[in-house]
């Protein structure tokens, strides 16, 4: 997972949207979740996410 150097400038519900539309879009093509996915794939918006959890 890369690291967040600087505090993201998303509002949780930016990134509550974010997550929703990627989620939509998500198709399982192994035995990855989606939440594995969007860690990997998106992790600003996931960092935003965790810390508002």
């Amino acid at each position: 997972m890369k690291r967040v150097s600087e505090k993201p400038k998303i509002s949780p519900q930016e990134a509550e949207m974010h997550y929703q539309s990627s989620k939509e879009n998500y198709t399982i093509e192994s035995a990855e979740s989606h939440l594995a996915y969007y860690r990997e794939k998106h992790p600003i918006y996931y960092a935003v996410l965790l810390q508002n959890v």
